[in-house]
């Protein structure tokens, strides 16, 4: 009787055990380059800053009482602290990037080459669901190999000091420049 109680015991926080570890984390679980997590609020930084000293950084369209949420997400000269280039990475579900200050997820508007960034309601959208990868592209979960690619070219000024946007898409990784397409989860501060 001892022994199968202790069996059953055993038996019991090994479901407990596999239950919780199965369960899906509200932090991202990839690491960065050194083996620290990646914070699970952050900036998505692209590595390279091409033209903008200040780096890039994906970003909502407009500013203050101008913002436009209806818009693509572009990247803009990157901002420390601005609520309107702040995520939660995998929330509310794994693989979804969420935007705390408007209460919206990224999506993207196709499975496709050329495919736009938006800020919508989150959902359960195979269109809402990213990896980002070891080595620091950001995928259309399920889509291929379409990567997280910001225009080439130049920045457009947009009436700041040194502020500068582009456009942002998805592209097939094969046919892009790493340059264009790397990004970094830097937490709440570019580096």
């Amino acid at each position: 009787m001892k022994h199968s109680m202790a069996l059953f015991m055993r038996n019991i926080l090994l479901g407990v055990f596999c239950l919780v570890a199965l369960m899906p984390s509200s932090n991202f679980a990839l690491q960065n380059d050194s083996g620290q997590a990646i914070p699970s609020k952050s900036l998505i930084q692209l590595e390279d800053p091409l033209d903008e000293p200040e780096s890039y950084c994906v970003d909502v369209p407009g500013f203050r009482s101008n913002i436009s949420l209806k818009s693509a997400m572009t990247v803009h000269t990157c901002k420390p602290g601005a609520e309107d280039e702040m995520f939660t990475i995998n929330h509310p579900s794994s693989g979804q990037i969420y935007m705390e200050a408007y209460d919206l997820c990224l999506q993207a508007d196709k499975a496709a080459p050329g495919a736009a960034l938006y800020l919508k309601s989150c959902s359960e959208s195979p269109l809402q669901r990213f990896v980002y990868t070891k080595n620091k592209t950001i995928l259309l979960l399920g889509s291929g190999e379409l990567c997280l690619t910001v225009a080439p070219g130049v920045g457009e000024p947009t009436g700041g000091p040194s502020h500068l946007r582009r456009d942002l898409m998805f592209q097939p990784c094969s046919e892009v420049e790493m340059t264009l397409s790397k990004w970094k989860i830097p937490g709440v501060s570019p580096r």
